[in-house]
């Protein structure tokens, strides 16, 4: 009940200072074409990665590869300096599942119904939020602002909000999200390869390294099976 009171209120906020939009502003945002189920399409991005965070801290390189379309997801995984897996998680708008090696933590839970505001979980539903794709559809109001456009969505994550603010030239620079139990953070843009994430004591910078938009020669890369000594702290296996 309290999560379901949680998603109401957020659909209640979300929508403020935002008015419909009108067919010359959806033209001037960077939108799929309206017509027709969106195409499944495969990328692989090779990443570094900076963290600050009470739950992991340091310098990683790692993979990412993702598909969008009518069943997005996304895996990633990231390696510290000396070569250990530091973190893999997997994400779908349905399911999060994910853990940290060092320590065997993991969490495998039903979205929005196990949703919590854990590490794992806010890194889940911020991949699948930045490889689903934009169309008319899954805009829910706009607001004008010096610059460009805030644009309010409808999130491929139950009970996520996200704001985008995209530039005249149809280039996102910023984002926002809200996450049921009050949980917010930002991504800032900077440039076509690299973006900075921050919400209450954590600091992630992202740097893409290499991108490939090739399917993966091994589709099973998407699934996460989590190793039997893995410790679920939230949720269970599916």
């Amino acid at each position: 009940m309290r999560a379901l009171l949680s998603l109401l209120l957020l659909g209640a906020a979300g929508c403020s200072g935002f008015a419909a939009p009108s067919p010359d502003q959806l033209k001037a945002l960077a939108l799929a074409p309206p017509a027709g189920p969106p195409a499944t399409t495969y990328e692989r991005h090779r990443i570094r990665m900076s963290i600050d965070s009470p739950w992991l801290a340091g310098e990683f390189e790692g993979g990412v590869v993702a598909r969008r379309g009518a069943s997005p997801a996304v895996r990633a995984q990231l390696f510290g300096d000396l070569g250990p897996k530091a973190l893999d998680v997997m994400a779908r708008p349905d399911r999060i599942v994910g853990f940290f090696p060092q320590s065997l933590n993991g969490v495998d839970c039903a979205l929005p119904a196990e949703a919590v505001p854990l590490p794992l979980l806010f890194l889940g539903v911020s991949l699948i939020e930045e490889f689903s794709g934009r169309s008319e559809s899954r805009v829910r109001g706009i607001r004008e602002e010096d610059g460009g456009l805030w644009v309010l969505l409808q999130s491929s994550v139950p009970g996520l909000e996200v704001t985008e603010f995209q530039r005249a030239d149809r280039q996102w620079t910023r984002r926002r999200f809200r996450w049921i139990y009050g949980v917010t953070w930002e991504q800032e843009r900077r440039g076509p390869d690299e973006l900075t994430i921050t919400a209450s004591g954590v600091l992630i910078r992202v740097k893409i390294l290499e991108r490939n938009v090739e399917a993966p020669r091994n589709p099973d890369l998407l699934d996460l099976v989590l190793p039997a000594d893995v410790r679920v702290v939230r949720g269970s296996r599916k």
